[in-house]
């Protein structure tokens, strides 16, 4: 299944080892992710914190745009190079879901639901069509 994962290389890694064996496509600012989202085929779309300047809920309302992409699912995410503090984080998965995203998942090695919120990235890629509701 082909991925588009907008994010910063820091990511690159564990977002192969959370999506082995898909076709990830790996954008690094809005101008080449637009580019990218001309083409169909994405059945799955990432989105780091930081991407581009953190432009993450820019790409996700654009995206929502997109009729193309209207059911496609959405999952935002930080890694290891963002220091949140909890309230932050649950501000953010608010608003991610508002804005039409799954979830904002909390890929940082270290943390006590890396391997949960990587299981479930890996689950959305393999799931039947890859096509699920977006909240």
């Amino acid at each position: 299944m082909r991925v588009l994962c907008a994010t910063g290389a820091e990511m690159d890694d564990k977002l192969r080892d959370c999506l082995p064996g898909h076709d990830l496509v790996f954008v690094r600012t809005m101008r080449e992710a637009v580019a990218a989202l001309r083409h169909d085929g994405f059945r799955l779309l990432v989105i780091e914190l930081s991407f581009d300047e953190s432009r993450m809920f820019e790409l996700l309302q654009y995206l929502r745009a997109l009729p193309k992409y209207a059911g496609v699912p959405v999952i935002c995410c930080y890694g290891d190079h963002l220091n949140l503090s909890d309230a932050v984080i649950r501000n953010i998965d608010v608003a991610v879901k508002a804005l039409g995203g799954l979830a904002f998942l909390d890929l940082r090695e270290a943390s006590f639901s890396y391997t949960s919120d990587c299981r479930l990235l890996g689950t959305l890629a393999v799931q039947t069509g890859g096509m699920l509701p977006a909240n």
